[in-house]
């Protein structure tokens, strides 16, 4: 079964004033489907994972472009990135828009170097797992939006219990919309294949064990700030060993770094990233929770919601083609705000707690009239289904209607 995507109508309008469009994105979950259902039945298809091709593509890259010419979707890219600049050559000869289709499972900027040749060519989206709207066959909306297209998105039914299970699997589309797929099989075995093929053939990195050892324990720290070396410390490896795995973690779309929101307060920010895992269901399966209430009895409950929520965030953003203004706030005093959205010159601050009772939930935003651009409306984010104003600028706010 095939889910749509809210990426499709972004990378159709693309397709229409750019010869090139690559679309990066975490393994498995969903590009090449996407393309594939979209590309009309002229348009070829080569993947890279094929180890005939990937040498072709490496080794005779001018005989792989004559071999499979456009309408052409090319397959892991990465795997042979020194062909984009033999694409840019093609596509000045043509100048015709929409000729390759491109999918790479490292995420930009990290091959920006690479990527450089084809500036003003190529038109870059991202695509991540499902997103409950996308479950649900709503139409995206950059969060935050407005209160009044909150309220038009409003359904009336409780969702805690179904935060839970979201939580618990996830949203790669094989894991959803296949029944025989089990939890405990799908995450096993995309782990093995993600070792296998994104960390030791692409980074070198050798010692497989110790950077699972590594990715476990990011696990079980996310929502948290970024403290490498307490990370270090307490696997016995170097600092500038964890920074690179890190970045394994990040280019191959499995983690992102939620930045500081830096403003002219100066140095009383606090200025290190939180790290938050992208998918749930990975992040459960790393940290050993089996089922919906051993989250619901674990101290990690509101860190795993608060990592889903702002993974939603991320996917409104990117599922337009926008790449996300997005932050949290944090300074000396020790007044955080969990959630910053930057958007057309106003913040928008957010609370991202299970409860919609949590006490003192907006207590902190008061640090933001010092800050250097109006705020929007505030909300708490929340588990249960209560969207309602409890003044002017503080709402409540289900995670289900981002």
């Amino acid at each position: 079964m095939y889910i749509s995507r809210h990426l499709e109508k972004e990378l159709i309008e693309a397709s229409k004033g750019y010869p090139v469009i690559m679309v990066t994105g975490a393994r498995q979950v969903g590009k090449t489907t996407m393309l594939k259902k979209l590309a009309s039945k002229d348009r070829k298809f080569v993947s890279l994972d094929d180890l005939s091709a990937r040498l072709m593509a490496q080794n005779q890259p001018k005989l792989f472009l004559e071999q499979y010419k456009p309408p052409l979707i090319i397959d892991e890219i990465q795997y042979a990135p020194g062909l984009l600049t033999y694409i840019k050559i093609l596509i000045d000869e043509s100048n015709e828009n929409g000729q390759y289709w491109i999918t790479g499972s490292q995420i930009y900027p990290m091959m920006k170097g690479v990527l450089e040749s084809l500036a003003g060519r190529v038109r870059l989206l991202r695509l991540s797992g499902l997103s409950q709207s996308e479950l649900v066959g709503r139409e995206n909306e950059v969060f935050p939006s407005t209160a009044k297209d909150l309220l038009s998105r409003q359904t009336g039914e409780s969702d805690r219990q179904g935060i839970l299970h979201s939580i618990l699997t996830g949203g790669y589309p094989r894991l959803l919309t296949q029944e025989t797929v089990t939890i405990d099989g799908f995450y096993s075995s995309y782990l093995q294949t993600y070792l296998a093929l994104d960390v030791r053939e692409i980074t070198n990195v050798m010692d497989t064990g110790k950077f699972m050892q590594f990715v476990s324990l990011l696990a079980t720290r996310t929502a948290q700030e970024l403290n490498l070396a307490s990370l270090s410390r307490a696997l016995g490896i170097d600092g500038t060993t964890a920074g690179r795995w890190l970045d394994v973690l990040e280019t191959s779309g499995v983690i992102v770094r939620l930045p500081a929101y830096v403003n002219n307060l100066g140095k009383r920010i606090v200025k290190r990233p939180k790290i938050h895992f992208l998918d749930s269901g990975l992040t459960c399966y790393l940290c050993g929770i089996e089922n919906e209430e051993a989250i619901n009895k674990s101290v990690m409950k509101e860190s795993l919601f608060e990592s889903w929520v702002v993974s939603e965030v991320y996917k409104t953003w990117w599922n337009q083609g926008k790449q996300a203004r997005l932050f949290y706030y944090r300074d000396s005093n020790q007044y955080e705000i969990d959630l910053l959205a930057d958007r057309n010159g106003m913040l928008y601050p957010f609370e991202i707690k299970f409860n919609p009772q949590a006490s003192h939930r907006f207590k902190n935003f008061h640090v933001l009239k010092a800050m250097d651009k109006p705020v929007g409306f505030a909300g708490l984010i929340h588990a249960a289904n209560e969207l309602a104003p409890l003044s002017e600028e503080n709402w409540l706010i289900p995670a289900r209607l981002i």
